[in-house]
């Protein structure tokens, strides 16, 4: 039985990609980002970077500045997302978007296994791959950016450092492909991590490469989904 107090992983991507404004406002947090923040906190914690013991899990029930450093991941996965030429409009855009880009003259057979068409579980198990995979491409460059940086320190409790250390560690390109179970999937996993990645640097355009290799992706295939994207051409 699911707990109400706990973050949908479905809900939590949704918030990501859905658009609106950055959390970045002036140098400020928003209220909105905020709360986005303290949205991410239990869902990152429990999901990201930490080993499943029962010494790492008290710790991070406890140490403040863990949540803090979730909490700042969870703005800095907004702010890439939000960066683009256009704001993206949620799941079924990225379901769209990925399936007309691995069509190759022939209609796919699974649009069914869209992320914007899935129910219940299988929408939740779907959300929590494609969260990792936005994680490891926040990764990709291992670099925290002047605007970033202003976010994470007006977050209550966290800890820069902290950050710094999780998105240095290297991400591996295949173990994210290995989530993929369909071609519809694998579209999406490197839909979120081109929207995260801005391929505009060698670490950046090394990793979606590498990506796209393990996940059998065709260039043009690639190449078409990080366009749409960047540009919300759903």
């Amino acid at each position: 039985m699911s707990d109400p107090a706990r973050p949908s992983p479905q809900a939590f991507l949704q918030e990501l990609l859905g658009g609106g404004q950055s959390a970045l406002d002036k140098g400020e947090l928003t209220e909105q980002a905020r709360a986005l923040g303290k949205r991410g906190e239990d869902f990152l914690i429990d999901t990201f970077g930490m080993d499943d013991n029962a010494e790492t899990r008290a710790n991070v029930r406890h140490q403040a500045k863990l949540a803090g450093m979730a909490g700042a991941l969870a703005l800095v996965l907004k702010s890439r997302s939000a960066r683009k030429l256009a704001a993206l409009g949620g799941l079924a855009a990225l379901g769209t978007i990925a399936y007309r880009g691995h069509q190759r003259g022939e209609m796919p057979t699974d649009f069914k296994d869209a992320v914007g068409l899935l129910k219940g579980q299988p929408a939740e198990d779907r959300a929590t791959v494609l969260l990792k995979a936005m994680v490891a491409a926040a990764r990709a460059d291992g670099t925290i950016d002047a605007d970033e940086q202003a976010i994470i320190e007006a977050y209550p409790d966290a800890e820069l450092g902290a950050l710094q250390d999780l998105l240095a560690t290297p991400a591996d390109p295949k173990a994210i492909a290995a989530l993929a179970r369909s071609d519809q999937m694998a579209a999406e996993i490197y839909a979120v991590s081109a929207r995260v990645a801005e391929g505009m640097n060698p670490m950046e355009r090394r990793y979606l490469d590498s990506l796209a290799m393990a996940l059998r992706l065709d260039p043009e295939v690639a190449a078409r989904i990080e366009t749409d994207m960047r540009t919300g051409a759903a």
